[in-house]
């Protein structure tokens, strides 16, 4: 997504999408819904740069534009619903992400846009369809976290019960920020990452780190190579084979 970019104008969807840190959680403990909605808004942002030079009274300007704000709208509608085999607004994203392939080939052999810009932003509306599939087999795809003190009951003074509360508002800033180091491709590798490798080897068997990296392809290979040596010594992973050959599984 970071090389979609207006021929005329070069600009780069990354100096501008990234330069802020948004402190709104609208997804609280949803991390896969947070990423998700991270890349309708490149998609949406780069149709609108890729369509800008367009007459505005070109039809699939209008519908291309449109449907890039209602993915928008509909992926934030899967903070609660996207582990939902059933769910009604999974099926509505994945229908726009099917729509705005065909509103970007369209545009595409008509000359409006260049194969080299429509072929990476419909790979990128291929990924995030990809990802929505992927994310519904893992735990981070949940808005709620239960912890066991919920289920305690309070039997001493307030006081004690307020000082509970003060523990655990701050494990839930810890927890944030493990989250969002974990959405970032900088630093340390995390335990979110780690549990996204298990869960990709856990739905497919043994798998080679490009097929686990075309499963999560927000993580580079090196990434991802790092979290499987980091799983083999946790005895977690089993490795088969050498090198270029290497196969993963999980350990029985």
């Amino acid at each position: 997504m970071d090389d979609i970019k207006d021929v005329a104008k070069k600009d780069h969807l990354s100096r501008f999408l990234d330069s802020t840190a948004i402190r709104t959680d609208a997804f609280g403990e949803n991390v896969s819904g947070e990423r998700a909605y991270r890349r309708a808004e490149r998609i949406a942002a780069a149709l609108h740069l890729l369509t800008n030079h367009i007459p505005h009274d070109e039809p699939v300007r209008g519908a291309a534009r449109s449907a890039a704000i209602i993915l928008l709208s509909s992926t934030l509608k899967l903070r609660d619903e996207l582990r939902s085999r059933e769910s009604q607004a999974l099926k509505s994203v994945e229908g726009l992400i099917r729509k705005l392939i065909s509103l970007t080939r369209i545009l595409s052999v008509s000359g409006r846009v260049s194969m080299q810009n429509a072929d990476v932003l419909i790979a990128a509306l291929d990924e995030l369809g990809v990802y929505l599939t992927m994310a519904k087999r893992s735990g981070l795809s949940e808005s709620t976290s239960l912890n066991k003190d919920d289920f305690a009951l309070a039997t001493h003074t307030s006081g004690l019960i307020s000082d509970t509360r003060r523990r655990k508002k701050a494990r839930q800033i810890k927890d944030k920020l493990q989250q969002s180091d974990s959405v970032s491709d900088k630093g340390s590798p995390t335990h979110g990452r780690a549990e996204e490798v298990v869960a990709v080897l856990g739905s497919h068997g043994q798998l080679g780190i490009k097929d686990i990296a075309a499963n999560l392809p927000e993580y580079s290979e090196k990434m991802i190579q790092r979290e499987l040596k980091n799983l083999v010594l946790q005895g977690r992973v089993k490795k088969m084979g050498a090198k270029r050959w290497s196969t993963y599984a999980l350990a029985q």
